[in-house]
């Protein structure tokens, strides 16, 4: 944590992570007098337009290794580090990068703790929150043939490298089995302050979608809205996800934002997953309800949660995000129009993106989920149209 003296004097913060503009552009809103300067792996043209960055693509040009965010911080003047994904992975990079100055957020510890999979799933079965079954081994799974089994790397995110889990397939090490719950995958976000947990949002989870040229279970987007029937499910599923972020917040002692991926079955939710850091959706959050996820950020690492509440918000319609990725080999154009148009997490001009790399970031509001979606789908297809003809010959 910040000292006492500079709780609310202006310091220098560092923000890194594989991708920081969605948490420094929520820095720079904040109106805090705060220096912002960033360390990510992209370097994207709109993160250039916000602080003063580095970036391992475009300084350094090895593949992303998060040990390498170490290396692009070097030299550079802060007061206070703040992480982003996916270094809740890497507790010892957060720790070695901070360099002994205060980590604005949870501490490399508690990022062992609630990260590590066998810890967490043991603490929803004590605490009698429903989860999905998990396994460490392949050699008891037929003891219960009925169940579908996913592959899952220990380090995830993004749902890099999930895939189903046939019978005959090898465990590799570095991986464990997760029941697979084919239902409605939804992320929450809240805030913490160690003890108790403010609920800020609830979104599904656009998972695969061949639209936004992802596949298998990859991560590319969220669509925030009321997910129930009517107003009395909407408040049970809220009550819901409120008991259970309270309860991890209490045994994980978890601070600042933070997010959680789950699966909603019915009305029932099997958490799967906590996020210990800022996530994706929390930009749908800001734009919803006008809140400010940086500020939120550091006043709870300082023990002081927003009042607010979610049922207190009328339903304002839908508002989606899509990652969209490169279905071929696609040459960027014209940054700064898409900037004004809305989209983030631009590439420079010209810039060669490869086949089922990250293209950028695309945002929609619609008073339904399908016209937010479908918002979504026309823009995506408008940026790889234009791309694709760049790459065209005359």
């Amino acid at each position: 944590l910040l000292p006492p003296q500079q709780k609310e004097e202006s310091v220098d913060i560092l923000i890194a992570g594989v991708s920081a503009r969605g948490m420094v552009e929520s820095a720079v809103r904040s109106g805090l007098h705060h220096r912002i300067v960033a360390v990510d792996y992209f370097g994207d043209f709109d993160l250039g337009l916000l602080c003063t960055h580095r970036s391992i693509k475009r300084d350094l040009t090895p593949p992303y290794d998060p040990r390498h965010l170490i290396q692009a911080s070097a030299g550079l003047t802060f007061d206070a580090l703040v992480y982003v994904a996916n270094l809740e992975n890497h507790p010892s990079v957060v720790e070695v990068m901070a360099g002994g100055k205060p980590i604005l957020g949870n501490s490399p510890a508690v990022l062992a703790s609630v990260r590590d999979p066998a810890r967490f799933f043991e603490f929803l079965v004590r605490a009698g929150i429903p989860a999905p079954k998990i396994a460490f081994s392949s050699k008891p799974l037929n003891l219960d043939s009925d169940i579908r089994w996913l592959r899952k790397p220990l380090r995830s995110g993004g749902g890099h490298e999930i895939a189903v889990h046939l019978p005959e397939d090898r465990l590799e090490p570095g991986f464990l089995l997760q029941e697979y719950l084919d239902d409605l995958p939804c992320g929450a976000v809240f805030a913490a302050d160690g003890r108790d947990a403010c609920l800020l949002g609830i979104s599904e989870q656009l998972v695969g979608r061949t639209e936004f040229g992802a596949d298998g279970f990859r991560y590319c987007g969220s669509i925030l809205g009321s997910m129930a029937a009517g107003q009395a499910e909407w408040g049970d599923l809220v009550g819901s996800i409120s008991q259970v972020i309270r309860a991890i917040t209490r045994e994980f002692h978890l601070v600042g934002v933070n997010g959680i991926d789950f699966i909603l079955k019915g009305q029932t939710v099997y958490p799967i997953e906590i996020n210990p850091r800022s996530t994706a959706s929390m930009e749908l959050v800001e734009r919803a309800y006008g809140l400010n996820i940086f500020t939120i950020h550091l006043d709870a690492c300082q023990g002081r949660l927003p009042d607010f509440h979610l049922l207190a918000h009328p339903d304002s319609g839908c508002f989606g995000k899509a990652i969209l990725f490169a279905s071929q080999t696609l040459i960027f154009q014209d940054p700064q129009r898409w900037f004004d148009q809305g989209a983030r997490d631009l590439p420079l001009a010209e810039e060669q993106i490869a086949q089922g790399k990250p293209v950028c970031t695309v945002f929609s509001r619609g008073q339904s989920r399908s016209e937010c979606f479908d918002r979504l789908t026309r823009v995506s297809a408008e940026i790889e149209s234009t791309c694709l003809h760049a790459t065209t010959p005359a």
